[in-house]
């Protein structure tokens, strides 16, 4: 009976752990968690800069290491440190301010706010130092409505001095607090002789402004002194241009001087200063004068000029930085008219090489034209060109030079131009040196490359040296790696989301084979040896559950640093991690503090609708910058963070510059008719353009599940309003049908958002004010057919009813605004450079511009038939070879078509049709499906949409995660349920995001279940209906059935 008694126990206890497995006992509360994590050097550094003792001589060995500081190990830093050890980092800190992440930047910058006004006592000598009211952690009853406001400015002199460059960090409000009166901080640090304003190279408009202002209440500072202006520094960047007028001609050559530092777009500024100097621009030599300030010239005025007075000041006018493309094709047409243009007639231009078409590069000598790229400024001009201009000069060079010739000497922007089938023809240049080096390798070149050196890759130091060359190495190469090896490669932070996911399953399944109980009996040192890269696909939470509790807190302190990015928006493991997180620290979002939120990183975007409206109002304002990071809100959640915003900031009606550049993305959460009640004044209207000129429109293809871009239309709309009634106050009436009309200035300042203004007020641009802002009006994605309509009529009155092919090309997106007739009128033999320029819009493919379409590619091919067409005339085809018919894309040369097939691959043809057409020319290009690689299919793009329900499963399982987002979502539903489960298997994150509902709707239970596993979701063991059988439900039968035996 005791012996039965005794089993029955410990049955119990065994049942009592199986229901506990996974189910952590909530512990203390601690008193800091998610502090951040250090590593090697980092531990170093964080428990010697809170050490009594001088930390120089330690600081000196952290030269090169101190770049790759970590934001989460900046995190856990002390606040209690010494005031010289505190200066000597971040003297050491703002050396290598431009090296550092942005993320660092970020939280260098409030680590010392935090000593400053969260620390009391510490032996720091700084004066007026004031300590926060209500210990750390704690926001005062001043600070609810809005980040700082009501404070003391923490910030002295000396302070600003310590920050450096970190002070560009600070927000608005803060800025502001140094800025008021005629002793203010900034005029202290003006009358200093300190060289600060010199290096803030990151300065915003919104900052610069509020800097400008308070140098204006300080005495002896005045705009318009040559003294002034030669100490202002990146400021000069930001000059009021209403202040130009009154310069003296020293003052004006003292700003010219300054603006020569700028790293922003300083063309305004120029542009007023032309229009003060009063230039005579009659000669080469008066034209050189002007120097920089040229790009201030309005494209009318340099139509003016004679070709001979650009011949005579091209070699200056080469030199100037921030020429427009409109600008550029004026300069460059008159120097064609004027000279024989030859390759190495190039090195004349520079930069301006730029605005030279296709069909003048494939007259030039390849060998001498690769010589020419050898010059920094001409190699430079590849950033503005079109794809036709990029494969006509890589034709070109190949036509001339061998494959290892011209990558030994190629210039780095134009690497990627080189065909995958070239690069696999090179020879020995293609060695682990060569592969090791900086070089920008798009994905395709980097798995053709990777191939070539991949039995060198089982080496640590081999490893370390990849950099672009890393994107191409396959999973079931890193699945054959040594554990060091993985780790090399996994501290790499080029790889994909996918190579993230292939080492960290790799790492934690090789641990789990030597070790069953692995997760039950880590330790603190090995999850020191975790790399936060690990936890964005693994572990499973089940295992994350069998973590001992007293060791959660450090798994946390990874998971809270990971790029959760790379998981799928429905991805549950997002909300699965957070809630481990929450569930580990015991927080609740109604009691939560700044430095818990914190503790979470970007599992605060995971947040549910409930758990934000929860957050203490005082602690939202504190913890807004992490909610801003996250980019799009759906939903609920998207009402739910606008609600919160209203009760936690000040009314609307009072909400001036501080509350929108601290919101910034979030408030693309209002409503429109919140929006009107936000004032309409200078300032809102300065951090409006600030935050919509930041945020660019994506061209390539994006999966939706990975789409999080914020909609900011609503603060397109209300910039739009704050420059109309603008415009309405100062200009008065005009005729009613142009009350509004639209000015160079204003054009180019609503960039997107010009798509606000009505088909009639576009029409009412004047002709030089439209071609002037041609630029601008042309990269607008989102115009309709009317406003493009009315912008081609404009075209015609501006140029005539003679538009030549260089005109039409200027036009971009526009020329989808003429009409049937005036298709046939006005494109009768549209050349190569015309067709590359206005060929990359999905439009073309449409139902509705298809008779345009087909009228344009038979004015441009001519009597040549498409056997005839060359790779440069594929790639300037774009989305007008969709128009094609089977019959046609079925005679293009082979050989054109393979030189030209990544090109061809990033068009998104429609019709499927197309596709199938495309793909059996690519079957002839690079025969045997079955054999295809990785390469050949980032090389095919889209194309391979195109194969077969039979030819699909063909494809090797280690290649199909190289198959391009694009091509996934264009696979017809049954085509894409032939995939086996391997290669649903090993699709990878960024093509799992692409999968449509149809496609998921087309597959069954067992390979959606694989699918899954891309997304994060763990994987269903022996298929649908199996069970998880752990030890305790083992045990536990045997033990009843030895009961009853001892019964």
């Amino acid at each position: 009976m005791r012996r039965r008694f005794q089993v029955v126990i410990f049955i119990s206890c065994l049942c009592l752990i199986g229901q506990t497995a996974g189910m952590p006992q909530k512990p203390d509360r601690p008193s800091e968690k998610g502090a951040g994590r250090c590593r090697g050097w980092e531990n170093d550094l964080k428990n010697n800069i809170s050490a009594p003792g001088n930390i120089m001589h330690y600081l000196k060995g952290l030269n090169e290491t101190i770049s790759d500081l970590s934001p989460g190990c900046v995190k856990s830093f002390s606040r209690n440190v010494t005031h010289y050890n505190l200066v000597k980092l971040m003297e050491l800190l703002n050396m290598k301010y431009d090296d550092l992440n942005p993320g660092t930047r970020k939280q260098i910058y409030k680590w010392v706010e935090d000593i400053y006004t969260k620390m009391s006592g510490f032996g720091m000598e700084i004066s007026n130092h004031k300590p926060a009211k209500n210990g750390p952690g704690k926001p005062s009853d001043d600070d609810k409505h809005g980040k700082g406001k009501g404070k003391n400015s923490w910030i002295t002199l000396d302070v600003l001095n310590i920050l450096g460059r970190f002070i560009v960090q600070a927000p608005a409000s803060t800025l502001q607090s140094i800025t008021g009166g005629k002793n203010s901080t900034i005029c202290q640090f003006f009358n200093t002789s300190s060289n600060l304003l010199d290096k803030l190279f990151d300065l915003t408009p919104v900052q610069a402004r509020i800097f400008l202002r308070g140098l204006e209440q300080c005495v002896n500072v005045n705009f318009s002194s040559e003294k002034v202006i030669a100490n202002l520094g990146q400021l000069a960047c930001f000059y009021p241009v209403k202040e130009l007028k009154s310069l003296g001609m020293p003052a004006k050559y003292a700003l010219q001087g300054k603006l020569l530092n700028c790293t922003r777009n300083v063309k305004k500024i120029y542009e007023a200063l032309v229009e003060v100097l009063g230039a005579n621009i009659s000669s080469a030599e008066n034209l050189k004068k002007l120097g920089a300030a040229a790009i201030g010239l309005k494209i009318s005025q340099l139509s003016n000029l004679s070709d001979e007075t650009v011949v005579g000041a091209v070699r200056e006018l080469k030199k100037i930085k921030g020429w427009s493309k409109g600008q550029i094709k004026v300069i460059v047409k008159k120097y064609q008219d004027a000279e024989n243009v030859t390759a190495d007639k190039l090195k004349n231009l520079g930069v301006l090489v730029s605005g030279i078409g296709a069909k003048t590069f494939e007259k030039l000598n390849g060998s001498e034209f690769l010589n020419v790229f050898a010059e920094a400024d001409v190699a430079e001009s590849v950033r503005s060109m079109l794809p036709v201009q990029k494969k006509s000069i890589m034709k070109t060079i190949l036509q001339a030079v061998n494959i290892d010739s011209a990558l030994e000497k190629l210039p780095d922007l134009l690497v990627s131009q080189v065909p995958v089938k070239k690069l696999k023809k090179a020879g020995d240049i293609i060695n682990l040196d060569f592969v090791s080096k900086d070089k920008p390798w798009n994905k395709g070149q980097s798995v053709a490359v990777i191939n070539r050196i991949e039995n060198q890759l089982d080496d640590v130091k081999n490893m370390s040296k990849l950099k672009a060359a890393v994107k191409g190495i396959p999973c079931d190469l890193i699945k054959s790696l040594k554990p060091d090896v993985v780790k090399a490669l996994a501290n790499n932070p080029l790889v994909s989301s996918n190579q993230v996911r292939c080492f960290s399953v790799k790492f934690f399944k090789d641990q789990k084979a030597s070790n069953p109980n692995y997760f039950s009996s880590l330790t603190e040192e090995d999850i020191n040896e975790f790399l936060v890269s690990y936890m964005v696909f693994q572990p499973d939470i089940k295992d994350l559950k069998l973590i001992p509790q007293d060791l959660c807190s450090n798994m946390v302190d990874l998971i809270s640093q990971a790029n959760i990015t790379m998981l799928p928006r429905s991805s549950p493991r997002r909300r699965e991690l957070l809630d481990y997180s929450i569930d580990c620290l015991d927080l609740n979002a109604s009691s939560m503090t700044e430095e818990e939120v914190n503790s979470l990183g970007s599992l605060v975007c995971e947040f549910s609708p409930k758990e934000i409206a929860n957050i203490n109002n005082t602690v939202f304002v504190e913890i807004v910058d992490q909610f801003r990071e996250c980019g799009r809100f759906d939903g609920e959640r998207e009402n739910a963070l606008r609600e919160k915003i209203l009760s936690a900031f000040p009314p609307l009606s009072n909400w001036t510059l501080d509350e929108v550049t601290e919101l910034r993305y979030l408030l693309a959460v209002l409503k429109p008719d919140d929006f009107k009640a936000i004032p309409n004044n200078d300032d809102i209207r300065i951090a409006l353009e600030e935050i919509l000129s930041s945020h660019k429109p994506v061209k390539d293809f994006v999966p939706a599940d990975f789409n999080n871009a914020p909609d900011l239309s609503a603060l397109a709309q209300k910039l739009f309003d704050i420059l109309r009634n603008a415009s309405q106050d100062s200009r008065g009436k005009r005729a009613a049908d142009c009350a509004v009309r639209p000015t160079l200035e204003k054009i180019e300042s609503l960039g997107q958002a010009n798509t606000m203004w009505t088909a009639q007020q576009l029409s009412c641009i004047s002709n030089e004010d439209f071609i002037n802002s041609l630029d601008t009006l042309t990269e607008v994605t989102g115009f309709s057919a009317g406003q493009l309509e009315a912008l081609k009529s404009k075209a015609l009155e501006a140029y005539g009813m003679e538009i030549t092919n260089d005109e039409l090309a200027s036009l971009k997106k526009i020329t989808l605004g003429f009409s049937d007739e005036e298709v046939k009128k006005y494109f009768v033999k549209p050349d190569i450079d015309t067709i590359g320029a206005i060929s990359d819009y999905k439009e073309w493919a449409s139902l509705k511009y298809d008779i345009r379409a087909k009228a344009i590619v038979q004015n441009f091919l001519g009597e040549r038939t498409d056997n005839m067409l060359t790779s440069t005339d594929l790639v300037a085809m774009g989305y007008f070879l969709c128009v094609r018919s089977s019959e046609q894309i079925k005679n293009i040369n082979v050989s054109a078509y393979s030189a030209a097939a990544r090109e061809i691959g990033n068009v998104m043809c429609p019709d499927i049709e197309t596709l199938t057409a495309l793909k059996e020319k690519a079957v002839e290009a690079f025969p045997d499906v079955g054999s295809w690689t990785g390469a050949d299919l980032q090389e095919l793009g889209v194309v391979a949409a195109g194969l077969s329900a039979e030819e699909v499963p063909k494809l090797k399982t280690s290649a199909v995660s190289f198959l391009t987002p694009a091509a996934i979502s264009k696979f017809p539903a049954k085509v894409f349920s032939a995939m086996t489960v391997e290669q649903l298997r090993n699709l990878g994150p960024q093509n799992y995001g692409a999968v449509t509902e149809a496609q998921r709707n087309a597959l069954p239970k067992e390979k959606i279940d694989a699918l899954n596993e891309n997304a994060g979701y763990a994987r269903v063991v022996g298929g649908a209906g199996s069970i998880y059988w752990n030890p305790v439900m083992i045990l536990t039968p045997l033990l009843l059935s030895l009961t009853a035996t001892l019964h």
